[in-house]
């Protein structure tokens, strides 16, 4: 999922667009693997749930 989110931004990136959901999305990604990097994907919303 971080390579995909990553690979969306880039491409966000390269129109010169700006993407601030994208770019919130992948840092809640990012936290979400640093502490649950084995759990499956759906498991973020716990994460968003505790916020």
């Amino acid at each position: 999922m971080d390579k995909d989110l990553h690979l969306a931004m880039d491409a966000v990136g390269s129109t010169g667009a700006n993407a601030p959901l994208g770019s919130h999305a992948a840092q809640i990604y990012r936290e979400f693997a640093a502490e649950h990097g084995g759990e499956d994907f759906s498991a973020v919303i716990n994460l968003l749930r505790s916020s």
